[in-house]
């Protein structure tokens, strides 16, 4: 899809604003580019124009020779739609009518192996925004309606013939992350293969599908529950599923598949789980958890609950239709949970 954002040169009224030699640390949004992805032409110090510093640059030299032109480079995450993104250039000269006639801002989609064409931005229309900096670098931008990774600047090298262009940087606004995952644990119990995962923020997000392979197939995943998520949350959570159906001894491996409201899918990394070589061990989890801690593997219903230093700290019990501890009023820290029976302990992490 393609439309077209021009400025009129009457923007090109000098507006003078600050301007860093280094990326401005205050705003965690603002993402630059990291890569070069492609170049045409003749294109010196390429690599300037994505080290994250605004105090270099890479050098587009036109040449009759060659029809275009052009430096694509790429960000580290999704560029948000709706929000400002843009270069930062200078040319040799004041720009021209014809320069900017010839010159565009391309955005791409990069999904795998597949490049999508996302928005192309002519420099010469009224919808493109400019300042002009110190020492007469430009600032272009300009607001995409589609999210993308990949920009790239074009000359038409006959137009632009003998002006030199800097490019220091590619902008953008990082697109925010559907959801933050801080840990994924597997653990066999004798009710079978608990799964647990915390998030440390979530975006948009409407479930979690819980995905298994069996050792034979490692590649093979299979849906076989689902969670709901918090859909939009700043706080820290914690959430739980058993595969009741993996009791006998084998080896699986697990995976979430979080989904979006709108239908995009983002996968957990893997984690293995051999049951017989678990099963028989005290198990406490989630770990890290803010509330409720399940306990896995014990001889016995009676618990000590001991800090760091191995000084108990509470007593509980469980029973088998309820193998969960309220630990939400603990300070966060090391703890340890201590089957009363066999001795055995099994440590885990209380956070706020």
């Amino acid at each position: 899809m393609h439309f077209k954002v021009l400025y009129q040169l009457r923007v090109l009224l000098p507006v003078f604003v600050s301007f860093f030699l280094s990326l401005p640390s205050a705003h965690a949004q603002i993402q630059y580019a990291n890569k070069v992805v492609m170049e045409e032409g003749i294109v010196s110090d390429n690599t300037r124009a994505a080290d994250g510093n605004l105090a270099t640059n890479a050098t587009i030299k036109p040449s009759l020779l060659l029809g275009y032109t052009r430096l694509r480079v790429s960000f580290p995450t999704t560029a948000a739609a709706g929000k400002e993104a843009g270069m930062y250039i200078k040319p040799n000269i004041l720009i021209s009518a014809a320069l900017l006639g010839g010159a565009t801002l391309n955005t791409f989609y990069k999904d795998g192996s597949t490049i999508t064409p996302v928005d192309s931005h002519l420099l010469s229309s009224d919808l493109l925004n400019l300042k002009i900096e110190v020492s007469g670098i430009r600032r272009i931008s300009f607001t995409p309606t589609q999210p993308f990774n990949q920009i790239e600047l074009v000359f038409f090298s006959v137009l632009a013939l003998g002006q030199d262009i800097e490019i220091y940087e590619a902008f953008s606004t990082a697109a925010p992350l559907p959801v933050v995952l801080t840990s994924f644990q597997a653990a066999a119990t004798p009710a079978g293969v608990s799964l647990s995962w915390g998030t440390a923020s979530e975006h948009a997000a409407d479930q979690f599908v819980v995905e298994r392979a069996a050792a034979d197939a490692p590649g093979n995943f299979q849906a076989i529950g689902r969670v709901q998520a918090a859909g939009t949350s700043a706080q820290a959570r914690t959430y739980q599923f058993v595969d009741a159906e993996a009791t006998s001894a084998a080896r699986r491996y697990y995976r979430l598949r979080q989904l979006d409201h709108d239908g995009t899918a983002t996968f957990s990394p893997v984690v293995a789980v051999q049951a017989e070589a678990l099963a028989t061990r005290l198990l406490a989890y989630p770990s890290p958890t803010v509330g409720t801690l399940t306990v896995a593997g014990a001889a016995g219903s009676e618990f000590s609950i001991l800090d760091q230093l191995g000084r108990p700290v509470r007593h509980a019990t469980t029973s088998p239709s309820q193998p969960q501890l309220d630990v939400s009023s603990l300070p966060a820290g090391l703890y340890f949970v201590q089957d009363a029976t066999t001795g055995q302990r099994a440590k885990f992490l209380k956070a706020n």
